[in-house]
């Protein structure tokens, strides 16, 4: 599912906007959030169950923070897809076993395509730090569907001429090499020396433009379902429990270098394998044959890629405080739900895959709730910062109301068997990567099969032509392929 927008992005131009209440006023303090700008990946475009669609857009942590602080939605433009979403969200496809996948198997269209100047949200699926900097199209991707040929989205950003801005990258540095099982220098990780480089650049072309910003780190990537969520050793089907050999320890899996061990961590794309009896020994009823490399994140692999977010965080620390940001530490926030969880009006959240309420269905990305946690997380930190009052996001519509995303109706053992359908892991690969613009790609795909654009849901053709954007930024390229998967 990766070919999607090369056409349909010259064509789907329709756009619908909703009336919203007058703005109530708000104390910001010395914040101004009159051109709020957002930068980012998958998590600042508002990415849920592996589907990026309008009605969770309109809930992304930057659309929430502006909400909270303007009272209205006027103002901050998104590039909003109409359903079912490019790709659709995944849903429980299957109960016994648990199959995860595309809720259609058709794609919708972007809404505002024409909308001529940069959104404010420029979050963009899949990009990485030097993304910010230099890419301006990856040949018919997500890219092209947020950037439309008018330059970087640092050169959108700083043309925008923000009063404040958020910024959250990095995570795509180091997420590769977490999802693909290959920790490889200058491919899936990012090394620390370029990274510092096109940081830097980003937060002081941000800063230079005298918007006040609110950063955040890197969450270390053992804190995602996608990598915690499938255990290393062997389990009975008929129990959910560990079998146990002779010394009555738990018999490990086999991985590409023996028997796993502790330290090593097996993906969510591994159960697949596993229901066809890979990693599994064959006296146990498996095929005795190694799960492949790429689904198993070994203990030197994961503390290389821990180390390297470590050392982000450390620049993305200084950083912050050099240009007198907001900073918002993703790790500890993160870790609270892995250690016990959260308790909010009375339901205890966790970071357990399909039953904990804080990740969406694909394991990397938050529910709605996730974002509207988050998106509190910020105002804290920028009301700390800036001396402002802005109110919390109430969370009750996203634990009981509209915009919940319900627990699946299944056990935690059954959630750690879990498998993505292959059109499932196709659409996760494209919104965490943007592949090299002359690569022939395949579109966003449902269930089965391909599907081509859908109308929007409000048409209204937009007459005027958005212009490319000159900015002295540093030379812009198609970006460079990177397989995830």
């Amino acid at each position: 599912m990766t070919r999607i927008l090369r056409g349909s992005l010259a064509v789907l131009l329709l756009v619908g906007v909703a009336a919203l209440p007058a703005a109530a006023q708000v104390d910001t303090g010395s914040a101004d959030f009159s051109n709020y700008v957002a930068v980012g990946d998958s998590l600042t475009a508002a990415i849920v169950s592996g589907g990026w669609v309008g009605y969770n857009q309109a809930n992304s942590f930057p659309a929430l923070i502006h909400r909270q602080a303007t009272g209205t939605d006027d103002g901050f433009e998104q590039p909003t897809i109409s359903s079912p979403g490019i790709p659709a969200p995944l849903r429980v496809l299957s109960l016994s076993p648990v199959i995860l996948a595309p809720a259609s198997s058709s794609i919708g269209a972007p809404t505002n395509l024409m909308l001529p100047r940069p959104y404010n949200n420029l979050g963009i699926p899949g990009a990485d730090v030097g993304d910010t900097v230099r890419t301006v199209t990856d040949g018919g991707g997500a890219h092209d569907l947020v950037l439309r040929g008018l330059g970087t989205a640092l050169q959108q950003a700083v043309a925008s001429h923000p009063t404040f801005v958020t910024l959250w990258i990095g995570n795509n540095d180091a997420l590769g090499a977490a999802t693909s099982g290959l920790a490889i220098d200058g491919v899936t990780l990012t090394t620390l020396s370029s990274f510092e480089a096109d940081y830097r650049t980003v937060a002081g072309a941000l800063a230079s433009t005298g918007a006040k910003m609110a950063i955040a780190t890197v969450p270390p990537v053992t804190t995602l379902p996608f990598v915690n969520t499938v255990p290393r050793v062997v389990v009975n089907p008929a129990t959910s429990q560990p079998v146990l050999g002779p010394t009555g320890a738990p018999i490990p899996l086999i991985g590409p270098d023996g028997p796993l061990a502790a330290g090593d961590h097996v993906l969510l794309t591994a159960t697949t394998y596993l229901a066809q009896g890979f990693g599994i020994p064959a006296a146990l009823g498996g095929n005795g044959q190694p799960l492949p490399d790429t689904v198993v994140l070994n203990a030197a692999e994961t503390a290389k890629i821990s180390d390297r977010v470590n050392g982000y965080n450390s620049i993305i620390r200084t950083v912050a405080g050099e240009v007198g940001a907001a900073l918002i530490e993703s790790g500890p926030l993160l870790q609270e739900f892995v250690s016990g969880g959260v308790d909010i009006g009375g339901i205890t959240y966790t970071s357990s895959f399909l039953t904990g309420g804080l990740f969406s269905y694909d394991g990397v990305h938050p529910s709605p709730f996730g974002y509207a946690y988050i998106a509190n997380e910020y105002i804290k930190a920028i009301n700390e910062t800036y001396d402002a009052s802005i109110p919390e996001v109430d969370l009750y519509p996203f634990i009981f109301g509209e915009f919940s995303l319900a627990p699946a109706a299944v056990t935690v053992a059954e959630a750690r068997s879990a498998q993505l359908s292959p059109d499932a892991v196709s659409n996760l690969h494209w919104l965490l990567t943007s592949p090299d613009a002359s690569a022939v790609k395949e579109p966003p795909r449902g269930r089965g099969k391909g599907g081509r654009g859908q109308g929007a849901d409000d048409p209204a053709t937009q007459d005027d032509e958005p212009s490319a954007i000159d900015q002295p930024d540093p030379t812009p390229r198609g970006r460079g392929g990177r397989s995830d998967f």
